[in-house]
Protein backbone atom coordinates (compact mmCIF):
# COMPACT_ATOMS: atom_id res chain seq x y z
CA UNK A 1 0.00 0.00 0.00
CA UNK A 2 2.59 2.35 0.65
CA UNK A 3 4.25 1.82 -2.78
CA UNK A 4 1.16 2.78 -4.14
CA UNK A 5 1.01 6.03 -2.36
CA UNK A 6 4.75 6.86 -3.06
CA UNK A 7 4.06 5.83 -6.96
CA UNK A 8 0.83 8.23 -6.92
CA UNK A 9 2.17 11.23 -4.92
CA UNK A 10 5.71 11.12 -7.28
CA UNK A 11 3.41 10.66 -10.66
CA UNK A 12 1.18 13.57 -8.94
CA UNK A 13 4.40 15.82 -8.36
CA UNK A 14 6.13 14.98 -11.74
CA UNK A 15 2.89 16.24 -13.66
CA UNK A 16 2.48 19.62 -11.45
CA UNK A 17 6.19 20.32 -12.23
CA UNK A 18 5.46 19.89 -15.91
CA UNK A 19 2.23 21.98 -16.33
CA UNK A 20 4.25 25.41 -17.00
CA UNK A 21 0.34 27.36 -16.79
CA UNK A 22 0.13 26.79 -12.82
CA UNK A 23 2.40 29.29 -10.80
CA UNK A 24 5.37 28.20 -8.70
CA UNK A 25 4.54 27.90 -5.16
CA UNK A 26 6.86 29.87 -3.29
CA UNK A 27 7.22 29.53 0.56
CA UNK A 28 9.39 32.29 0.47
CA UNK A 29 7.84 35.38 -1.52
CA UNK A 30 11.16 37.72 -1.26
CA UNK A 31 13.16 34.94 -3.37
CA UNK A 32 11.22 35.62 -6.76
CA UNK A 33 10.18 39.20 -6.59
CA UNK A 34 13.32 41.11 -5.10
CA UNK A 35 12.81 45.21 -5.03
CA UNK A 36 15.66 45.78 -7.03
CA UNK A 37 15.83 48.17 -10.01
CA UNK A 38 16.94 48.32 -12.87
CA UNK A 39 19.65 51.28 -13.96
CA UNK A 40 17.27 53.26 -15.85
CA UNK A 41 14.25 52.78 -13.92
CA UNK A 42 12.33 55.23 -11.63
CA UNK A 43 12.98 55.03 -7.91
CA UNK A 44 10.32 56.00 -5.32
CA UNK A 45 12.79 55.15 -2.55
CA UNK A 46 15.39 58.34 -3.71
CA UNK A 47 14.57 62.11 -3.57
CA UNK A 48 15.96 61.78 -7.57
CA UNK A 49 14.10 59.26 -8.62
CA UNK A 50 16.76 58.02 -10.05
CA UNK A 51 17.26 54.19 -10.16
CA UNK A 52 20.82 54.28 -11.51
CA UNK A 53 23.31 55.26 -8.39
CA UNK A 54 26.80 57.15 -8.06
CA UNK A 55 29.32 54.56 -6.45
CA UNK A 56 29.87 56.11 -2.74
CA UNK A 57 32.72 58.53 -2.42
CA UNK A 58 36.59 57.70 -2.04
CA UNK A 59 35.91 54.08 -3.64
CA UNK A 60 37.23 52.32 -6.44
CA UNK A 61 36.10 48.59 -7.74
CA UNK A 62 38.63 45.82 -6.56
CA UNK A 63 41.63 45.07 -8.30
CA UNK A 64 41.46 49.12 -9.14
CA UNK A 65 44.87 50.49 -9.80
CA UNK A 66 44.14 54.62 -9.81
CA UNK A 67 46.43 56.45 -12.96
CA UNK A 68 49.50 58.08 -10.45
CA UNK A 69 50.22 60.07 -13.07
CA UNK A 70 47.15 61.91 -14.18
CA UNK A 71 48.02 65.24 -13.14
CA UNK A 72 52.39 64.37 -13.26
CA UNK A 73 53.32 64.91 -17.16
CA UNK A 74 57.03 64.75 -16.25
CA UNK A 75 56.39 61.52 -14.14
CA UNK A 76 54.45 60.20 -17.07
CA UNK A 77 57.13 60.52 -19.38
CA UNK A 78 59.64 58.66 -16.74
CA UNK A 79 56.78 55.63 -16.20
CA UNK A 80 58.40 52.71 -17.60
CA UNK A 81 56.87 50.12 -20.44
CA UNK A 82 56.92 46.44 -18.23
CA UNK A 83 56.04 45.12 -21.91
CA UNK A 84 58.75 47.17 -23.50
CA UNK A 85 59.77 45.08 -26.99
CA UNK A 86 56.81 42.60 -26.19
CA UNK A 87 56.54 41.77 -30.09
CA UNK A 88 54.98 38.38 -28.68
CA UNK A 89 51.56 37.43 -31.40
CA UNK A 90 49.26 37.44 -28.66
CA UNK A 91 50.27 40.69 -27.20
CA UNK A 92 50.14 42.57 -30.08
CA UNK A 93 47.14 41.24 -31.55
CA UNK A 94 45.42 42.52 -28.03
CA UNK A 95 46.84 45.92 -28.30
CA UNK A 96 45.89 45.60 -32.26
CA UNK A 97 41.87 44.46 -30.70
CA UNK A 98 41.87 47.39 -28.76
CA UNK A 99 43.61 49.85 -31.45
CA UNK A 100 41.34 49.33 -34.27
CA UNK A 101 37.92 49.01 -31.71
CA UNK A 102 39.01 52.49 -30.35
CA UNK A 103 41.84 54.27 -31.68
CA UNK A 104 41.55 53.73 -35.33
CA UNK A 105 38.19 55.52 -36.10
CA UNK A 106 40.19 59.18 -35.46
CA UNK A 107 43.70 57.99 -35.92
CA UNK A 108 43.66 55.17 -38.69
CA UNK A 109 44.42 51.89 -39.20
CA UNK A 110 48.12 52.98 -40.57
CA UNK A 111 48.60 55.92 -38.17
CA UNK A 112 48.12 58.44 -40.26
CA UNK A 113 45.40 60.18 -38.68
CA UNK A 114 43.12 59.92 -41.22
CA UNK A 115 40.05 57.34 -39.62
CA UNK A 116 36.60 58.18 -41.15
CA UNK A 117 36.03 60.28 -38.04
CA UNK A 118 39.00 62.90 -39.18
CA UNK A 119 36.69 63.70 -42.37
CA UNK A 120 33.97 65.25 -40.41
CA UNK A 121 36.28 66.09 -36.97
CA UNK A 122 36.61 70.44 -36.92
CA UNK A 123 40.46 70.08 -37.01
CA UNK A 124 43.24 67.80 -38.40
CA UNK A 125 43.74 65.18 -35.66
CA UNK A 126 47.04 64.00 -34.89
CA UNK A 127 48.99 61.51 -37.01
CA UNK A 128 50.78 58.65 -34.61
CA UNK A 129 53.59 58.17 -37.48
CA UNK A 130 55.41 61.23 -37.10
CA UNK A 131 59.04 62.12 -35.55
CA UNK A 132 57.09 64.13 -33.16
CA UNK A 133 55.08 61.12 -31.40
CA UNK A 134 57.96 58.24 -32.73
CA UNK A 135 60.08 60.24 -29.69
CA UNK A 136 57.42 60.62 -27.64
CA UNK A 137 58.56 57.71 -24.82
CA UNK A 138 55.35 54.47 -23.98
CA UNK A 139 54.51 56.36 -21.40
CA UNK A 140 53.37 59.93 -22.31
CA UNK A 141 51.52 57.56 -25.29
CA UNK A 142 50.02 55.30 -22.21
CA UNK A 143 49.26 58.92 -20.27
CA UNK A 144 47.54 59.75 -23.66
CA UNK A 145 45.08 56.62 -23.51
CA UNK A 146 44.95 57.43 -19.97
CA UNK A 147 43.98 61.23 -19.77
CA UNK A 148 43.46 62.13 -23.12
CA UNK A 149 45.33 65.39 -24.69
CA UNK A 150 43.74 68.15 -26.30
CA UNK A 151 39.99 67.55 -28.19
CA UNK A 152 41.01 63.48 -27.46
CA UNK A 153 39.25 62.37 -23.74
CA UNK A 154 40.26 60.17 -21.74
CA UNK A 155 40.04 56.32 -23.03
CA UNK A 156 40.54 54.83 -19.57
CA UNK A 157 37.05 53.45 -19.50
CA UNK A 158 37.42 51.87 -22.67
CA UNK A 159 40.60 50.41 -23.00
CA UNK A 160 41.81 48.82 -19.43
CA UNK A 161 44.83 49.36 -17.38
CA UNK A 162 46.16 46.00 -17.86
CA UNK A 163 46.16 46.47 -21.95
CA UNK A 164 46.93 50.14 -22.60
CA UNK A 165 50.77 48.83 -22.65
CA UNK A 166 49.45 46.85 -25.32
CA UNK A 167 48.40 49.46 -27.14
CA UNK A 168 51.26 51.41 -26.93
CA UNK A 169 53.40 48.38 -27.77
CA UNK A 170 50.45 47.78 -30.90
CA UNK A 171 51.30 51.78 -32.09
CA UNK A 172 55.60 51.07 -31.49
CA UNK A 173 55.04 48.08 -34.35
CA UNK A 174 52.98 50.35 -36.44
CA UNK A 175 55.84 52.60 -36.35
CA UNK A 176 58.70 50.85 -36.60
CA UNK A 177 57.16 48.60 -39.56
CA UNK A 178 55.54 51.56 -41.64
CA UNK A 179 52.80 49.18 -41.75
Amino acid sequence: MKMIFLIALSAMIMVACSDKSVPNVELIQDLMDQPSVKAQEYDDFFPDHAGSRVPAENTQPVGFKPYRFAKDIDGAKANKNPLAGDHNPASLMLGQKFFETNCAVCHGFRLGGDGPVSLKWPTKIPALNTEKIRGWTDGQIYHVISVGQGLMGSYASHIPQEYRWQVVNYIRYLQQNGK
